[in-house]
Order: C-alpha cells, then sequence, then structure tokens
C-alpha cells in the first residue's frame, strides 16, 4: 500500500499543483488540515520533485524556547527532496527547514513522466491565503 490515499511512495515523481488548485484545498487559515500552505512553498508550483518519506511526526519550536513533538496523523503528510524553507516570508530565517507536503498538494506522475506546464493565474487568490 502506498502513502496516504494517492499511492505515493518513497521515490515518487510528484507535480506540485498550480496556485489555484492549492488555493482551492486550503481553510480561511491557509490550511488544510492543520498544516499551513507556506509563503515560501508557492515557488514549487508546477515543479517535478522526488518524495524522499512520509512525514510522521516533527518537533517543534514554541515561544520561549521550548519543543513538542508533532505527529501527523492521517498518512497524508510527505518530505519533498530539495524542497527547504528558503526563509524569505519568515523575516529572512536562515535556518532551511524542511517542508511537508499535503498529498493534495501534487499530483503522482508516472514513470518517466514529465511535469506539465502550470497556470499560474490564480497566484493571487493564493497568496491571499497564506499566512506566516
Amino acid at each position: 500500500m502506498g502513502i496516504g490515499d494517492g499511492g505515493v511512495r518513497k521515490g515518487d515523481w510528484v507535480q506540485i499543483r498550480s496556485p489555484r488548485e492549492n488555493a482551492a484545498t486550503l481553510d480561511t487559515e491557509g490550511k488544510l488540515g492543520s498544516l499551513p500552505f507556506m509563503p515560501e512553498m508557492v515557488q514549487f508550483c508546477g515543479q517535478r520533485m522526488r518524495v524522499v518519506r512520509r512525514a510522521e511526526k516533527t518537533c517543534i519550536e514554541y515561544p520561549g524556547g521550548g519543543y513538542k513533538i508533532r505527529e501527523f496523523l492521517n498518512n497524508d503528510t510527505l518530505v519533498l527532496e530539495g524542497a527547504r524553507c528558503s526563509g524569505h516570508d519568515h523575516d529572512g530565517c536562515q535556518r532551511s527547514c524542511t517542508i511537508f507536503w499535503k498529498e493534495a498538494w501534487f499530483r503522482k506522475l508516472a514513470p518517466g513522466e514529465a511535469a506539465t506546464p502550470v497556470n499560474f493565474s490564480g497566484l493571487e487568490e493564493l497568496r491571499g491565503k497564506l499566512k506566516t
């Protein structure tokens, strides 16, 4: 069985959906479930990327320097190769954090399939929903 409902496995290639498609998945807080689509993720729309692994949990830093473990319970959160946060929209942060992706934000590609051109007409709609 693949990762989550999309049948995506480690090593598979995916294409990040268009800004308009991703905007349609987000609530008023810019999230799908409890995971935000961050402004730094917009640059990856339309790109072909490889799945590194499923994300099960991560460590979150809270104000004041405390840390807590956060689990991803729906089995639909993934890490993609080379997708790191630039920090551009987070006051120039230089941590280069791993970006977590919901399966709804990309489509699985067939072996050898190239990414198709993506329409960026929904870019402002997507940016309008995003928070930092």
